[in-house]
């Protein structure tokens, strides 16, 4: 099964704004392993969960397992790479393609 940042929100009474997600300052925690970033898709305005977030400059980082998660705003993937690697500078970051099978290790 692959990991999906950005699964179906309950919006029974509205959509949630953004997602509860992990620290992004403790990145540099999870540096042991690789990182993937992917973008949020979606139509502008929500992620392609349903979440709203009011642009589409959404991405993801986590690593393989999804075991952990932090939401970040940038406005390109090249951003969002930078802006991990300011926090965590030994991370090996991947762009991660929506549906596309993670492939494990280095």
């Amino acid at each position: 099964m692959t990991f999906d940042p950005f699964i179906r929100v309950n919006a029974k009474y509205g959509a949630p704004m953004g997602r509860h997600g992990d620290n992004f300052d403790q990145l540099a925690d999870w540096c042991e392993r690789p990182l993937y970033i992917q973008h949020c898709g979606g139509d502008g305005f929500y992620d392609r969960g349903g979440a709203y977030w009011g642009h589409s400059h959404v991405f993801a980082v986590y690593p393989a397992d999804g075991e952990l998660c932090a939401y970040i705003e940038a406005p390109s993937p090249s951003a969002a790479i930078a802006m991990v690697h300011e926090v965590a500078p030994e991370a090996e970051i991947h762009f991660q393609q929506r549906g596309a099978k993670l492939e494990a290790g280095r």
